[in-house]
């Protein structure tokens, strides 16, 4: 939670009120529909820990792939990296000043995640409710 408002603030200081920073339509969708993916992602694997923790389930791959929160993250380092992750998301979008590297940088994220939460689906992990 603190990483969350540190990101926050630091937004808010960083980014000015000029004309090439104002944020285009298409930069609410993308923001929106990767910070969405991001939850998604966050949920997916989610399922997954709690999943693989039951001895009686064998999971295939067992081990988590982002080499940023190592091979069996535990709910509460995921969960600071999911709220690190969102955050970063906007605040770097936030501090772009050009509008097409602002536009790719939402859109990058958004391909990235959307192929995330597509091999989390397929390894037949659910979006589950409790994060």
């Amino acid at each position: 939670m603190r990483v969350l408002l540190l990101s926050g603030l630091l937004a808010v200081t960083l980014t000015g009120s000029g004309v090439a920073q104002r944020w285009q339509p298409e930069h609410y969708i993308l923001a929106t529909t990767s910070t969405t993916l991001i939850l998604f992602d966050w949920a997916t694997t989610a399922d997954a820990i709690r999943r693989c923790a039951n001895p009686e389930i064998i999971c295939r791959p067992s081990v988590e792939q982002n080499p940023l929160i190592g091979p069996s993250p535990s709910l509460g380092t995921l969960r600071a990296w999911c709220l690190f992750a969102i955050s970063g998301n906007l605040v770097v979008g936030s501090m772009i000043k050009n509008r097409w590297a602002r536009t790719a940088w939402f859109a990058g994220v958004t391909i990235a995640e959307y192929f995330t939460v597509e091999h989390n689906v397929r390894a037949g992990f659910r979006v589950a409710l409790r994060l």
